[in-house]
């Protein structure tokens, strides 16, 4: 019996695609041998994992070598700015003149100055935050509360994410808060939030992988699947969904139709999701 189960192979064979994409688009300014010696020392690091839960199996061990693939997403998120132009420049223009020609206005411009109190800028903030506690909190609701469900459940958010990171290689978009010029990317004020995001914002956020929104098609995403596997978990997440929607546009992360674009593909996002899920591993009967 292999010690690979179906989410290492995903992480390795999207590890091989992006390293096949960092090195045929990559950006001049890249530096190459950075991302070579992060590719092994995640190897390195993921195989000791994997060996350590086959000698010794523990709780927390058996979570983090089920989940590092969804763990390091964030960083293949970072990446997507160093190849996102493999096939067009960036597409901001386009998508901001679509904006005005759908809406008569930009939205991402607008929605924050009409509602400009700062609770309701705190509730927006927390909104956007609420992204990471989604991906948080579902996975560890399936790992403790349904186990049944967890692996499906951590596989196809994984996959989902991953494939939404090469859907940025056909969709270069930095949104509005990096396309935009003072002041009209100024981001609203708010009471505590607008600090943790901003902070986030500076040390995580690139500028890449507005269209289609990850945000909206990924917690839309964790909504199809709790309300399959984890039903109470989904009673208490759409509300949450339905404000990190609204903030996307508020904070100017996002275009109003990088909802729709993350809206509609969320189908076929699944579709491949649950086809690669279906395949078998190498060296099990499934």
């Amino acid at each position: 019996m292999t010690a690979l189960k179906k989410i290492d192979l995903l992480f390795l064979t999207y590890l091989a695609i992006s390293t096949v994409v960092l090195l045929l688009g990559r950006e001049p300014s890249m530096n190459l041998s950075a991302f070579i010696w992060v590719r092994l020392l995640l190897v390195i690091a993921i195989s000791a994992i994997i060996y350590a839960d086959r000698k010794k199996p523990a709780p927390l061990l058996t979570l983090l070598r089920l989940t590092y693939p969804l763990i390091v997403s964030g960083y293949f998120y970072s990446e997507t700015v160093f190849y996102n132009k493999f096939f067009f420049s960036n597409l901001d223009p386009l998508l901001a003149d679509i904006e005005y020609g759908v809406f008569g206005m930009q939205p991402s411009l607008i929605f924050s100055v009409y509602f400009s109190n700062q609770l309701f800028s705190e509730l927006m903030y927390f909104g956007y935050f609420s992204f990471y506690l989604l991906l948080l909190s579902f996975t560890l609701y399936l790992f403790i509360k349904r186990r049944d469900h967890f692996d499906e459940g951590a596989y196809k958010l994984t996959a989902s994410l991953y494939l939404f990171y090469l859907i940025f290689c056909f969709f270069p978009s930095a949104g509005p808060q990096f396309y935009f010029t003072f002041p009209d990317n100024e981001l609203p004020d708010a009471l505590f939030f607008h600090h943790v995001m901003h902070f986030i914002q500076s040390v995580a956020e690139q500028p890449t992988g507005a269209f289609p929104s990850s945000h909206v098609g990924i917690s839309v995403i964790i909504l199809i699947l709790s309300k399959k596997m984890a039903p109470h978990y989904f009673k208490m997440a759409w509300p949450f969904v339905l404000v990190l929607i609204l903030s996307t546009v508020y904070i100017k992360a996002h275009y109003a139709i990088d909802i729709m674009g993350g809206l509609m593909i969320v189908p076929f996002i699944l579709y491949l999701s649950n086809i690669l899920y279906r395949l078998p591993v190498w060296g099990k009967k499934m």
